[in-house]
């Protein structure tokens, strides 16, 4: 069909905009050449900025664009646009348009020689779009409804050596009816320019566009696009005109429009980023031709997850640090919109996919330290509140425990330790007994709940964890005797396991079995890790397993390795733990495995 569109003989007026600023509603790119100007509610780049300023606001990336058309001879037709769309501010635009013709001749009198001269016709744009929060609009992220924008011109024209320059403003807005139902107007030189050459001014004339669009999936990766739009011209009346766009995906798109000066038709290729558009109209003056570039730039968020779903399904070394680069970028996102915990969980799948990463392991620690600070004060503002309330209700033994809690978290925290001053200054004797009931009472239930958090680790065999929970409890109470008991009996534990560890390790050593003294020594390290020699013997333990392990053991243990890193990412947590087990039988000094198996742990742990 594109074929014979090429080669069908059109008969009709020129598509060439006439009057005063025609050249200003000149197709601006090639998608909108070719669906007859139909596209003041479908424009999806920076040249929107011409076609409907409104639609800026629904720019998801930064682009810059660029189109040449072919006009007659020694005439072209130039734009180049920009855009960088923000999350708080809307949208922000720059542009260049210029029309040159050249060729002509003129004389200074009948006598005289010809001279030749050119006309030019350019504008500077800059524009901005945003969507304002309608009532009826959800808040779950999807898109608003309504967008408005507007472009502020500054316009020059030039014949010969003489030239005249004006300003002037269009306004556009996107209305969203329903899910692929949009309907889009542009009111142009709302604000007319005026360029004077030596008399008065000619003034612009002015025009609207009004443009419903539909896009419906017909199955599969294909989608249509039908379009029309209604223009009115001050002085020229009004026309109508019509485009239809069949897309494949993202990749590919067919296009053919219809309006009084004949046909046009177009293609476009998307691969990436880079958007390449073709538009050719048939008219009386013969075949012009519409060329654009579009250049954008970043991953949309689904972008992201797609780029993360295609490569879970091939997994290797060098596509899980490409991976974990998708993650660490979604992440991003999602720390700018407050999603702190969508973000954690991304980093983590970062880490697993780049283990040993020093990029990873930074923004997961600085992450961490984040989400630390958030809760700490969302603490502090919470037992603060609580103080003052108790205060306002005439309690102030409760508000001083409060006040003694924001101490506990935030020593320097002066409120605190005037609060706390204050109260003490105005307690009776009395007062003074029941706070130290109330103290008592306190510190026996905290102990109680550490205890039995620390003891809860010490049924699974986890020393460490259970030392560190009763250790954090002794900061907050340092002569408490149960708190003292559990740790000297921890410490007890502790010793003795370790030290049949070593002996493990020795005679494990002592039979050439290297694995199996790595086994034992990462065992007791991973039980105190705080022992610097116990630390250095499994780190020279492991170095020699590490050199007694085969290129094809390495090989095996590394896919293994990732396949269980994709089963953990689906969600299947049971096949991620057995291939994780036996990736540790190959390698039993693959650290990132036994992360994996952790995590794999806690998820079966924690999943319904």
């Amino acid at each position: 069909m594109l074929f014979l569109l090429l080669l069908w003989p059109c008969e009709g007026v020129s598509a060439q905009a006439v009057g005063a600023g025609g050249f200003l509603r000149q197709d601006p790119d090639a998608r909108t050449a070719a669906l007859a100007g139909a596209d003041t509610a479908l424009a999806d780049d920076s040249a929107a900025l011409l076609v409907n300023p409104a639609a800026l606001a629904r720019l998801v990336k930064p682009d810059v664009a660029a189109t040449h058309v072919v006009l007659f001879e020694d005439t072209s037709f130039d734009v180049v646009t920009a855009a960088a769309p923000t999350r708080r501010w809307g949208t922000f635009a720059a542009g260049y348009v210029s029309q040159t013709s050249g060729g002509f001749q003129g004389r200074a009198g009948p006598n005289d020689a010809p001279n030749s001269f050119s006309i030019s016709q350019s504008a500077y744009l800059a524009g901005w779009a945003a969507s304002p929060r309608l009532p009826w609009d959800r808040t779950d992220g999807a898109p608003r409804r309504l967008a408005l924008g507007l472009t502020l011109k500054s316009v020059r024209e030039t014949i010969d050596a003489t030239s005249g320059s004006s300003t002037g403003l269009d306004a556009g807005a996107l209305l969203r009816l329903r899910p692929g139902l949009d309907l889009g107007l542009k009111a142009e030189n709302l604000l007319a320019p005026s360029p004077a050459f030596v008399g008065s001014g000619v003034r612009y004339e002015r025009s609207l566009d009004l443009s419903p669009a539909y896009t419906r999936a017909l199955g599969g990766d294909w989608t249509a696009t039908a379009a029309v739009r209604w223009r009115r011209v001050e002085l020229e009346g009004s026309e109508f005109s019509g485009g239809a766009e069949l897309r494949y995906g993202r990749l590919l798109a067919l296009r053919l429009g219809m309006r009084p000066s004949g046909l046009s038709t177009g293609v476009g290729l998307t691969v990436g980023n880079t958007s390449l558009d073709y538009a050719v109209l048939l008219g009386d003056l013969g075949l012009e031709h519409t060329v654009s570039l579009v250049q954008r730039f970043g991953q949309t968020e689904a972008e992201l997850e797609q780029t993360i779903r295609r490569g879970i399904s091939r997994l290797s070394r060098g596509e899980g640090a490409r991976l974990a680069k998708a993650y660490l970028q979604k992440a991003d996102d999602e720390l700018r919109d407050g999603r702190d915990a969508d973000a954690r969980r991304d980093l983590d799948a970062a880490s697993l996919l780049a283990p040993g990463s020093a990029e990873v392991a930074s923004r997961v620690k600085e992450a961490d330290q984040r989400w630390q600070a958030d809760v700490r004060r969302q603490t502090l503002s919470r037992l603060t509140a609580q103080a003052l309330q108790e205060e306002d209700q005439g309690n102030p033994l409760a508000a001083r425990q409060y006040w003694r809690s924001v101490q506990e978290l935030s020593p320097e925290d002066v409120q605190a330790r005037e609060e706390i001053a204050r109260i003490d200054s105005r307690l009776t004797s009395e007062d003074r007994e029941r706070a130290a009931t109330l103290r008592r009472a306190q510190e026996a239930n905290d102990v109680a709940l550490a205890l039995a958090g620390a003891g809860t680790q010490l049924s699974r065999g986890e020393l460490h964890a259970a030392r560190e929970l009763a250790r954090r409890a002794q900061t907050r109470y340092p002569e408490n005797p149960q708190l003292r008991e559990f740790l000297a009996k921890t410490d007890e534990q502790l010793h003795s396991f370790v030290k049949s560890r070593l002996a493990e390790a020795d005679a494990a050593q002592s039979r050439g079995d290297a694995a199996g003294a790595v086994a034992a020594l990462e065992s007791a390290l991973r039980q105190d890790p705080d022992d610097e020699e116990l630390a250095r013997r499994t780190a020279a333990a492991q170095a020699v397993l590490r050199r007694n392990l085969s290129p094809h053991a390495r090989q095996e243990a590394e896919q293994l390795y990732y396949q269980a890193v994709e089963e953990y990412l689906k969600g299947d947590y049971d096949t991620a733990g057995k291939l994780a087990d036996k990736v540790l039988t190959l390698d039993p000094t693959y650290e990132a495995a036994r992360t994996l198996q952790a995590k794999v742990a806690a998820a079966r742990r924690y999943a319904p």
